[in-house]
């Protein structure tokens, strides 16, 4: 009996011990930034109606000299995520790799755990985008999604890039944690980075997105006009409405 309590003392005190060495180096993080824009440069955002999948070499390779620093860009979708990046100049010098694995979720963002729990490593992000998932979201993978809407969903992860730029490690800790836990939370803090995307000058994207998910889960245009939104992501009426807020649309 003794040897077993004994094994619960010295367990109990090696994950104490982990528990204030991760609390310890997420209190010493200080590589959260301040970007706040200006109201005039955010006048400036602009927006496109249709972005053409037709790559011209030398846009493509202005965007990449603009905004490719520090990014890893997805293969077979580097000028979608340029394109993307092209409405975030706060991301200009940030690192960021987009990934391209497995995964359930067709597309998320996430800061790089190495960079959130040890403090001297420079904080990066990732854009993970799924090319295997389950039978329900295969239709909405990016390789299966339209040029457009494909520059709108990536611009939706970036999003949540620009949201956490100015998040020290213990407030990056609390949102994962609240996105699990609390579905209010998890729904507000989703159409909040829709409304991000829109004020960036993505609107057309988003909702080129959003109607073809829509579509792909067997929605009608008769439904889709008729809806009026409320969940976790802005319905294609809602973006429309968020739009009309900004002069660039």
């Amino acid at each position: 009996m003794k040897i077993i309590r004994r094994i619960f003392k010295w367990a109990f005190l090696a994950i104490l011990s982990i528990l204030i060495i991760i609390i310890v180096l997420l209190a010493l993080d200080r590589d959260s930034k301040n970007v706040t824009l200006s109201e005039v440069e955010k006048q400036n955002f602009k927006a496109f109606p249709k972005y053409d999948p037709e790559v011209d070499s030398n846009h493509y390779f202005s965007l990449l000299k603009q905004f490719g620093k520090n990014k890893k860009l997805a293969k077979g979708f580097e000028y979608q995520c340029l394109l993307a990046l092209s409405h975030y100049p706060e991301l200009k010098d940030t690192p960021i790799d987009f990934l391209i694995q497995p995964a359930y979720i067709p597309l998320s963002s996430r800061p790089s755990p190495i960079t959130v729990l040890f403090p001297w490593v420079k904080r990066k992000f990732w854009v993970v985008i799924s090319d295997k998932s389950n039978t329900r979201f295969e239709p909405i993978l990016l390789k299966n999604t339209p040029f457009n809407a494909q520059v709108g969903i990536i611009g939706h992860e970036l999003a949540h890039s620009v949201y956490y730029l100015d998040k020290n490690s213990f407030q990056l800790a609390w949102i994962a944690y609240k996105y699990t836990k609390d579905r209010l939370f998890h729904r507000d803090f989703e159409r909040q980075t829709d409304k991000r995307a829109i004020a960036h000058g993505l609107g057309y994207q988003l909702y080129d997105f959003a109607y073809y998910a829509r579509k792909s889960f067997g929605r009608t245009d008769e439904e889709i006009a008729k809806d009026e939104g409320g969940g976790t992501y802005l319905s294609p009426n809602e973006i429309k409405r968020e739009m009309e807020k900004y002069v660039f649309y």
